[in-house]
C-alpha cells in the first residue's frame, strides 16, 4: 500500500510542460522512471506497460499497470490497472485560475472513449463513451454513453445513457436513460427512462400511457421499496410510494397521490391496502352469507377529464363474511374491481349511480373458532348496480347485483345451495359451480 500512494501522489505531483509529445510505445517501472523521462505527462502514449503505476497525458490503444494509471487529458481503447484508473486528474495542476479559464474555453475535455479495468476504483472527471468495470467503485463526474460494472457501486454526477449493474447500489443524479440493477438501491433525482431492479428504487420521475406527452420512455420500478416524486410509469414491489401518481403500482401497499397536471388520467394501484386517494365500505348479503364486510381502496381516473361523462375507480377490497347458512362458517379474502360512477351536470346529482363489475377470491373455513387449512377456495365474478339512497345523502349508496361462484376443495365439503349447483369431482377435489347474488349499502369516500 506504501507504494501505491507513493506512486499516486507521484503521478499528481508530475505535470506536463511544454510541447505534448507522441510515442508509440512507453514502458515504465514507476512514474519519471521510463522510457518518457521525468516529464511523462508531457506525452500521449498509444501503448503503454507500467511496472507500478502510469502517468501520461493521453493513452490512445491500451495501457497497463500493475497499480494505477493516470492520464489528465483523455484515455482511449484499453486501460486495465490492479487498483485504480483515473482519466482526467491533476489536468489543471500548476496552472493560474486564468490558464485554467482559458483552457476550459478552448474546449478542454478530459473523457474517456473505451473500456477500464480495475480492482478498485475507475475515475473519469468528464464524460464516460464505453465501459467501466471494477471490483469497487465506477465514478463518472459528467455524462455516461456505456456501461458501468461494480462490485460496490456506479455513480454518474449528471445523466446516464446505458446500463448500470452494481454489487450495493448505483447512482445517475441527474437522469438515467437506460437500466440500473443493484442488490441495495437504485437512484436518480431526475426522470427514469428505461428500468430500476433493486431491494430499495428511487426517482424523480418516470413516464408512461397517462403522461400529458408520452414520447418518452416508460419507466418501470421493480424491488422492495419503491419511490418515485412522479410516477406515471410502473412500480411493483411490496410498498410502493408515489408523491404524484398517474401510473400504475402493483404491491401489497400502495402510497399515492393524485397526479397534477390538467386533463390527464390518474393511474391504477393494485395491491391489499391502497393510501391516497379513494375509500369505500360496503355492508351486504349474499345467498351464502348474511353479513359481508368489504373495505375497498383505491384511486379514480378521470378526474381531471373535464368533459368526460363517468368517473372510473379501480378497487381493491379486503373482504370478511360472517353468519352463513352453514353454521361456524366464515370467510377472508381479497377482492378488485373496475367502478363507473355518472358525471351529471345538475346541481347536487353528480356521481348518483355507478355500475361495477369485478371478482372476489375468500378462503372459507368451516369452524368458528379454527382456520381451515386445507384447500378451501371460494372465487366469485360479480356485476353490481347501484344509486345513491337519497340526493342530499353524499356518498350513501344502496346497491345490487348478480355472482357467479365456485367453490374449489380437496375435502369431503360442499357450499353451494344444493338447488344450483353444478359439481365436477377429479382426484380427489371437488369443484361446485352456482349463481348468486348480493344487495347491500356502500359508503363512497
Amino acid at each position: 500500500m506504501r507504494l501505491f500512494f507513493f506512486s499516486l501522489c507521484v503521478s499528481i505531483n508530475c505535470f506536463s510542460q511544454g510541447i505534448e509529445k507522441t510515442r508509440s510505445l512507453q514502458i515504465s517501472i514507476a512514474p519519471s522512471l521510463g522510457t518518457n523521462g521525468l516529464q511523462p505527462g508531457s506525452f500521449t502514449n498509444q501503448f503503454s506497460f507500467n511496472l507500478t503505476s502510469g502517468y501520461s497525458s493521453k493513452n490512445l490503444a491500451f495501457e497497463i499497470a500493475g497499480i494505477s494509471n493516470l492520464n489528465t487529458n483523455g484515455t482511449r481503447g484499453l486501460q486495465i490497472a490492479g487498483l485504480a484508473n483515473i482519466t482526467g486528474g491533476n489536468a489543471f495542476g500548476g496552472l493560474s485560475k486564468k490558464e485554467v479559464d482559458q483552457k476550459l474555453k478552448s474546449g478542454f475535455n478530459s473523457h474517456l472513449a473505451g473500456v477500464q479495468l480495475s480492482g478498485l476504483t475507475n475515475i473519469v472527471v468528464d464524460e464516460v463513451f464505453g465501459m467501466q468495470l471494477t471490483g469497487g467503485i465506477n465514478l463518472g463526474k459528467n455524462t455516461m454513453f456505456g456501461t458501468q460494472v461494480a462490485g460496490i457501486s456506479n455513480i454518474v454526477y449528471k445523466f446516464s445513457f446505458g446500463v448500470q449493474l452494481a454489487g450495493l447500489t448505483n447512482v445517475s443524479v441527474a437522469s438515467m436513460d437506460g437500466v440500473q440493477i443493484a442488490t441495495l438501491a437504485n437512484r436518480t433525482e431526475g426522470g427514469l427512462y428505461g428500468f430500476q431492479l433493486g431491494a430499495f428504487n428511487h426517482a424523480g420521475s418516470t413516464e408512461g400511457i397517462n403522461s400529458f406527452e408520452n414520447k418518452n420512455p416508460w419507466g418501470v420500478q421493480l424491488g422492495v421499496f419503491n419511490f418515485a416524486e412522479r410516477m406515471n410509469g410502473f412500480q411493483i414491489g411490496l410498498v410502493n410510494w408515489a408523491k404524484r401518481s398517474q401510473g400504475t403500482q402493483i404491491g401489497l401497499i400502495n402510497i399515492y397521490r393524485r397526479g397534477g397536471q390538467v386533463n390527464t388520467r390518474d393511474g391504477t394501484a393494485v395491491g391489499l391496502l391502497n393510501i391516497g386517494d379513494l375509500g369505500n365500505l360496503a355492508v351486504y348479503s349474499s345467498e351464502l352469507f348474511a353479513l359481508n364486510f368489504e373495505f375497498a381502496t383505491g384511486n379514480g381516473k378521470n378526474k381531471r377529464i373535464m368533459l368526460a361523462g363517468r368517473n372510473a375507480y379501480w378497487v381493491n377490497s379486503v373482504t370478511y363474511s360472517r353468519l352463513p347458512f352453514y353454521k361456524g362458517a366464515w370467510a377472508m379474502g381479497y377482492g378488485v374491481k373496475k367502478m363507473f360512477f355518472n358525471r351529471s351536470e345538475l346541481p347536487g346529482m353528480m356521481e348518483f349511480r355507478f355500475l361495477s363489475y369485478g371478482m372476489d377470491f375468500q378462503h372459507v373455513s368451516f369452524d368458528s373458532d379454527n382456520l381451515t387449512k386445507s384447500l378451501s377456495l371460494l372465487s366469485r365474478a360479480k356485476v353490481e348496480i347501484g344509486t345513491r339512497l337519497a340526493p342530499k345523502l353524499y356518498g350513501i349508496y344502496v346497491f345490487g347485483g348478480l355472482t357467479y361462484n365456485c367453490f374449489w376443495t380437496d375435502a369431503d365439503r360442499t357450499l353451494a345451495p344444493a338447488l344450483l349447483k353444478w359439481q365436477i369431482q377429479s382426484n380427489n377435489q371437488t369443484l361446485e359451480f352456482w349463481p348468486g347474488f348480493i344487495f347491500g349499502v356502500m359508503i363512497h369516500g
